[in-house]
């Protein structure tokens, strides 16, 4: 009986009957999303520790502020999402401003702050409305599409299945090695089990991935299971307002608040569309997580670590089933227990998550179907937004492309009614990036 009434309270909490899930998809599907972004526990200290930032505190903060915002992506928005440290904004955030600027973590972390709440303002007021409704629906479909694109390459690359090549950019990789093997393997567990219907089924084929891979010898059991996590005192609160009005602090923030504004607005729009969340839904399902995200990064900067997003790996627990903020709270939960059992949790290898990624790149570019491709002006733009994506590495940039290209052919051809004053205005932002950053 006390489960049958968990569950029902679980149910009026996330409306999980009403999007059409259950409680064992959800939590299934939040494992599959924290095994894709549990990386981040390893990737974010490392960049950051290159700031001068003790890595040990690193890895606290970064597990923290991903609990912050992921249960507030679950009980505000609730939203399948997990929220956490952004890639590439982090490199931006140690080399960049730190390496190459010169200025202390402090003073980056005072940025961040200053564009988190710069953020929150755009996400509480009507500017975040005018945001998304300006963007081109052809442009929003092309943006699913285009981070599916994305999280198959950063899927194929991480499993060693494509590689850098100074000849050819980019070729095939070594498929005879243990990582790539594992990593095919995946994909086809993955594909059998989801053609076959199999309840969790690509957290299954993630757990099978990773027990091939004990022997292949890619997956190493760890010396210890449970280990306190590092104290947080070197880093957190650590801010400089000796530079807040100076030039280079400028710089920073708008570099900080224009990357991670497009990502996450990028983010959003391809995550709602693939969760099958209905258009009349969607403006107040990303206003809620936009003030979230604005909200992680202050935190981040807070506890001491790089601004925030939505993460581009939610996808994984969407496609598994993940429809309510039950799969965010289970996310969360994965993350306070990796502050504790930090050596066990780093046991799956990269090669037995990156299938994940390769396959929900498949189902997110199913959205090009609905795309005119007949119109040069819906057509090309789409297309750009698209490539530009993986082959720039960055989601933002693929935004760029996509609205300033849909505004100048729009013009070139007299079809200049078609185009909001907040798309003209974006599309001046962009190109003047591009001139003056």
């Amino acid at each position: 009986m006390s489960a049958q009434v968990q569950r029902s309270t679980l149910d009026k909490l996330f409306k999980i009957t009403e999007r059409g899930s259950s409680v064992s998809r959800e939590l299934f599907a939040g494992a599959t999303t924290f095994l894709c972004v549990s990386y981040v526990l390893a990737v974010n200290p490392a960049i950051l520790g290159a700031a001068g930032m003790d890595v040990g505190a690193v890895f606290t903060a970064t597990a923290v502020s991903a609990i912050i915002m992921t249960l507030l992506l679950a009980l505000y928005s609730n939203m399948p999402f997990a929220g956490l440290s952004g890639m590439g904004i982090n490199a931006f955030f140690a080399y960049t401003i730190v390496v190459q600027m010169g200025h202390s973590f402090a003073f980056a972390l005072t940025a961040q702050l200053v564009a988190g709440l710069v953020f929150l303002l755009i996400a509480v007021t009507p500017l975040k409305e005018y945001l998304f409704n300006a963007i081109p629906h052809t442009i929003k479909l092309a943006v699913t599409a285009g981070i599916g694109l994305f999280i198959a390459l950063i899927g194929l690359s991480s499993a060693g299945l494509v590689v850098s090549n100074p000849a050819t950019l980019i070729s095939i990789g070594d498929l005879q090695s243990p990582s790539s093997l594992v990593a095919i393997l995946g994909v086809i567990l993955i594909a059998v089990f989801t053609g076959r219907n199999v309840k969790g089924g690509i957290f299954l084929a993630v757990i099978i991935a990773a027990v091939v891979g004990f022997f292949c010898g890619i997956t190493k059991l760890p010396a210890t299971v449970f280990s306190l996590p590092p104290s947080l005192e070197p880093i957190w609160f650590h801010y400089d307002m000796s530079e807040i009005l100076s030039v280079d602090m400028l710089f920073v923030v708008f570099t900080f608040l224009f990357v991670n504004l497009f990502n996450v607005v990028g983010v959003l729009i391809g995550l709602t569309n693939q969760a099958e969340v209905p258009q009349d839904q969607q403006m107040a399902v990303q206003s809620s997580c936009m003030k979230v995200a604005a909200l992680g990064t202050i935190v981040g900067s807070a506890v001491g670590t790089s601004p925030h997003i939505v993460a581009v790996e939610s996808a994984a627990g969407i496609a598994e089933g993940g429809r309510t903020g039950l799969t965010a709270l289970t996310i969360a939960t994965l993350f306070i227990a990796s502050l504790f059992l930090a050596p066990l949790l780093m046991v799956i290898p990269v090669a037995a998550t990156a299938p994940v990624l390769i396959v929900v790149g498949l189902f997110m570019m199913s959205s090009v179907k609905d795309i005119n491709f007949g119109d040069i002006s819906e057509g090309l733009p789409a297309f750009l937004t698209i490539i530009m994506m993986p082959f720039a590495y960055s989601i933002g940039v693929g935004i760029e492309w996509g609205l300033v290209s849909y505004v100048l052919i729009k013009v070139l051809i007299g079809k200049y009614r078609d185009i909001s004053v907040v798309m003209y205005f974006l599309a001046l932002i962009f190109i003047l990036k591009e001139i003056f950053m």
